[in-house]
């Protein structure tokens, strides 16, 4: 995320957070660390089979939780 997004949503660079999915079986990640530059997105990057389980797909929105 940028720094703005980080003023957005109360975090900072290097931040272990939890991430819940908002499907109809939610489902945390947990130890998620938060990294930041003017150069990355708003995106959260998982593996396939992390997305699978989880049953998201890509433009699927997520909570951030504190860890």
């Amino acid at each position: 995320m940028t720094s703005k997004d980080t003023e957005t949503f109360s975090v900072r660079d290097k931040q272990v957070m939890k991430v819940k999915t908002q499907e109809e079986r939610a489902l945390i990640f947990d130890e998620v660390t938060v990294r930041v530059s003017e150069d990355f997105a708003l995106h959260m990057h998982i593996d396939n089979g992390e997305e699978n389980a989880a049953g998201l797909k890509t433009g699927d929105y997520v909570k951030l939780l504190p860890s």
